[in-house]
């Protein structure tokens, strides 16, 4: 439902006339463009309408088709580490389409990434190439499956589409009953659910963290319980790798995950993902069938070679961490400033606000108007989940957005 809201001045007010018009239009032909829209807004239609189409992204920025500008902390959900366009990955990608788009033999370059991935991810005795992350946790699933001869999963977070995550329609009953979700921090939950599916769960899926981190010792007691009952531990690091520390979450959290699956970061936008693990799990690989036409793309292995080189070269993981960390710092002391209760949270990366209103309804509505607020005023913020932060956005592109909060802010309290 619509949230009306009051106007805000005239140098922030958006059009979106275009957006609208090609909205309408591609309805018309793309059957899944209102889910994708909705991903953004999560079902939400906003007063006044919002933008769809991109006329240009380079670094932090984003301009629509109707000419307003954003700083972007969607960042392509995730897969943007670098910032949009990077030079040196679109010259590498440029020079990798040269050499044919799929050619029937590996590119060089294949090598070379596989290599940098076994050096950089301390788990990781070998690797292979998929295209996306789903594609890499459902790999990581199956091949848990075979090695443990168990049927059964149990995971934290989100992991993609795939029938073995999915309770969709069109999902078999029999599929459903095969997953089983835990808490995350509560050990003695998993701990429960490894009694009731005893000598059943082939592996324990998890982010290593969403929202909020692991607390101290968590994810190596889930690994020790998960290893005391038989079960791998598969790391879905596709959010997580290489975004706060090289070697993924798995590094920073000193925990080393039996499988890891990684995607998003590790080509700044384009199309790769990998699975990475322990030699003697990965060597059932072979049995499993995953024929995948394009994990030979050389831009697709260019772009990811380039892009952790890159990450590696300046530090972006730390500089990540600074400029999360004065986004958060800013953004407390707004909301403070405005009198609405609200904190910051997550790890400076992949940093979020957290309204703590008495009412469920006001949190959530309070969410809404503050993301609402902020797309008017130029900052690309959404309510559904965590945001991201990119190695091209300074210093002062992180104080406008604080500088715009105080407004965004103010009309949560006004409205509240």
């Amino acid at each position: 439902m619509a949230i009306e809201y009051p106007e805000t001045p005239d140098r922030t007010r958006c059009s979106y006339t275009r957006s609208t018009d090609f909205l309408a239009r591609i309805r018309k032909s793309e059957a899944l463009i209102d889910a994708r829209p909705a991903l953004y807004f999560s079902g939400y239609e906003r007063v006044g309408g919002y933008p769809v189409f991109v006329e240009r992204a380079k670094g932090a920025k984003l301009r629509d088709v109707d000419g307003n500008s954003y700083i972007d902390y969607l960042l392509g959900f995730g897969s943007v580490v670098l910032g949009h366009a990077n030079f040196e990955v679109n010259r590498a990608v440029t020079a990798a389409l040269e050499r044919g788009v799929n050619p029937s033999f590996l590119d060089m370059d294949h090598i070379a990434l596989a290599e940098r991935m076994v050096a950089l991810i301390d788990a990781a005795d070998c690797v292979t190439f998929l295209k996306t992350g789903s594609d890499a946790v459902a790999a990581a699933v199956r091949l848990a499956r075979a090695v443990t001869g168990r049927p059964h999963v149990v995971h934290f977070g989100h992991h993609g589409w795939h029938d073995w995550c999915s309770n969709s329609p069109g999902v078999q009953q029999s599929v459903k009953q095969l997953l089983t979700p835990f808490r995350f921090n509560d050990i003695d939950h998993l701990d429960a659910l490894f009694e009731v599916h005893r000598d059943e769960i082939a592996c324990v899926v998890m982010m290593p963290y969403e929202l909020e981190a692991p607390s101290t010792g968590y994810l190596a007691a889930v690994q020790d319980l998960a290893h005391k009952n038989g079960a791998l531990l598969v790391f879905d690091e596709v959010r997580s790798g290489f975004r706060i520390d090289l070697g993924g979450a798995q590094a920073a959290f000193g925990v080393r995950p039996d499988l890891s699956a990684f995607g998003k970061a590790m080509a700044n936008g384009h199309a790769i993902s990998a699975l990475a693990g322990r030699r003697d799990v990965m060597s059932k690989i072979l049995e499993l069938g995953l024929t995948v036409t394009y994990y030979r793309s050389p831009d697709a292995i260019s772009a990811a070679l380039t892009t952790l080189q890159l990450l590696e070269r300046d530090d972006v993981p730390a500089k990540l961490a600074r400029l999360g960390a004065r986004l958060m710092q800013g953004l407390d002391e707004a909301a403070h400033h405005a009198g609405v209760p609200a904190r910051s949270i997550g790890l400076p990366a992949t940093p979020f606000i957290r309204f703590e209103h008495t009412r469920e309804p006001d949190r959530e509505k309070a969410m809404r108007l503050f993301c609402n607020a902020m797309l008017g005023l130029g900052h690309l913020l959404t309510p559904a989940h965590h945001w991201f932060v990119c190695a091209a956005m300074t210093e002062a592109d992180i104080d406008a957005t604080v500088l715009a909060s105080r407004e965004a802010f103010s009309l949560v309290k006004r409205m509240l």
